[in-house]
């Protein structure tokens, strides 16, 4: 029996109020050739398990025996796959499409990971289209037709700005077994693997297709540790990695895009002057000098 294209798993935990509507949505757009499977680091919360019941017939329910954190459940992910592309889909985002459609025609051996477009929803599901997914926009490389990026663009365009999102991510399962997401990033996961995919030479493929919608809502684990500095140190972390392995290569331009790193800075300074006007004024203070911080810094360390 050949090897399966594509399987998607959706990392869980605690409560996850919208887990129905995305095991709706990946029921109703994956055909039955894909397999997916709900992977729940445990927690007090035991609404998990309920929810998948009632997909029994088309979804498999795994529970991991200890917590492993977002890092490693995400390696888990990988792990248990059995296909040759595994889709981590967040347990509050929607499929919209069958992406193994597209994967079928793709030699699959050759890439790294296959990004895809994705719509931007709130809490209750409606198309929005928040400042971060305009920047998002802008700077995300305008491809109408598939094909594979150059990795010495793909390396610019990403250090002006991380453009992806996650559950639009085909991820080699192969490769992704090897190369693991750091435990040392809980937002810049994708940031930080794709630097170091490219280091590899990698190759990396697009499909301007949009098969996902990605949920933008307060309780969701990026919002939640959008408000704190950490997220800011974790992106500049990847800056100056990046910065590294620009210089290694010789890429100047990438060398300096990845030095600047214009929009996680702009992005830092905007948000400290919106908790400097909310007086908390400790916390922007720590903000702003983390934006303004040389990459060479020891301060970085994360």
């Amino acid at each position: 029996m050949s090897q399966p294209i594509l399987q998607v798993v959706i990392p869980a935990y605690g409560e996850s109020p919208y887990l129905k509507e995305t095991l709706e949505s990946a029921v109703k757009n994956l055909s039955r050739t894909v397999k997916i499977v709900v992977l729940e680091d445990p927690s007090d919360n035991k609404n998990i398990a309920e929810i998948v019941k009632n997909f029994s017939d088309r979804v498999e329910y795994q529970i991991n025996p200890t917590r492993l954190g977002i890092a490693g459940n995400f390696n888990k992910a990988i792990e248990i796959s059995q296909a040759k592309f595994t889709l981590i889909c967040g347990s509050d985002d929607l499929i919209l499409g069958d992406l193994s459609h597209e994967l079928e025609n793709l030699e699959a051996d050759s890439y790294a990971a296959v990004t895809s477009k994705n719509e931007i929803i709130d809490a209750r599901g409606s198309k929005i289209a928040p400042l971060p997914d305009i920047v998002k926009k802008l700077i995300a490389p305008k491809f109408k037709k598939p094909q594979a990026y150059k990795n010495r663009k793909f390396f610019n365009y990403l250090m002006l700005g991380d453009w992806m999102y996650f559950p639009s991510i085909a991820w080699n399962t192969e490769i992704l077994r090897k190369e693991k997401f750091s435990d040392q990033f809980h937002t810049a996961m994708d940031l930080d693997i794709f630097v170091r995919l490219i280091e590899k030479n990698y190759k990396i493929y697009h499909f301007p297709v949009t098969k996902f919608a990605y949920r933008r809502h307060q309780q969701s684990a990026s919002s939640i540790y959008a408000n704190e500095t950490g997220r800011f140190k974790e992106e500049l972390s990847c800056h100056k990695y990046a910065l590294q392995v620009a210089s290694a290569k010789h890429w100047r331009l990438s060398r300096l895009l990845a030095q600047l790193a214009i929009t996680v800075r702009l992005h830092g300074i905007l948000k400290a002057i919106s908790w400097a006007l909310k007086f908390k004024f400790k916390p922007a203070r720590e903000l702003m000098a983390i934006s303004l911080i040389r990459l060479t810094s020891p301060r970085l360390e994360i």
